[in-house]
């Protein structure tokens, strides 16, 4: 049994200095790199002009020798709400003397998937500076439009199937967008994985739900993770 015990150890013990040597002999130029990552994002919403909502995501980092591609998926944690106008006619106005504001819609969480192209100045053996232009694809996960004060305060929770898709159709239009995003940061390497951290910003598009009245014209994402070289990126002939 002991034998058995002293055989795993050994095997345990090789394959994580396999792991690391491999890390370490491979360099920057030419590999793979997958992420994870964490941090926080900016954005704006009818009940708070300059929020901040913490972030996670995983990431793809593909390097040749001055340049490469970027590629993300992360996604934000926060609750808010938003009001879309529901006036079909005159009898539904809005706001009414009734309600203050429109229609509430209750929003939470937002996904987004970044592709940027990547360029590489001033590489050294351990630091890696990068910078990034690319697109940024956001849609918010959840939005769904008040019924229950419309049913407390009319009796009905639309007057009229026109006003619904009317409702429907607005928040279809305002929960997605693109935008432009540049972004800086930097890459450590170390003996098992790389670690980095970077900034990025966004254009905030007014047709979306996140661009409130009175807030920033960017949203700003700061993000800290590891990634690990998977291998390289191009086949050599051998």
């Amino acid at each position: 049994m002991r034998a058995i015990r002293a055989v795993a150890v050994a095997a345990l013990v090789a394959l994580d200095v396999s792991a690391a040597s491999a890390q370490s002999t491979r360099g920057f130029t030419d590999s793979w790199f997958w992420g994870l990552k964490g941090g926080a994002t900016t954005y704006s919403a009818f009940s708070d002009a300059a929020a901040l909502a913490p972030i996670v995501g995983i990431d793809w980092m593909i390097t040749r020798k001055a340049g490469g591609l970027y590629v993300s998926f992360d996604h934000a944690l926060f609750d808010q709400f938003v009001f879309v106008n529901d006036s079909v006619h005159p009898d539904d106005e809005c706001p009414t003397t009734i309600r203050p504001e429109c229609r509430r819609v209750d929003i939470s969480g937002m996904h987004r998937l970044t592709v940027a192209g990547m360029i590489f100045p001033l590489q050294t053996t351990f630091i890696q500076p990068y910078a990034g232009f690319g697109v940024a694809f956001s849609h918010v996960a959840s939005a769904e439009a008040d019924t229950i004060a419309y049913v407390r305060d009319f009796g009905f929770p639309f007057r009229s199937p026109l006003q619904f898709d009317l409702v429907s159709g607005t928040i279809q239009q305002f929960r997605t967008t693109a935008s432009p995003i540049v972004i800086l940061g930097t890459q450590l390497r170390m003996p098992l994985v790389s670690i980095f951290g970077h900034v990025s910003a966004t254009t905030a598009n007014q047709n979306f739900m996140l661009s409130a009245p009175g807030g920033s014209g960017f949203r700003v994402t700061f993000e800290a993770g590891a990634r690990y070289n998977v291998g390289g990126s191009i086949d050599r002939m051998r």
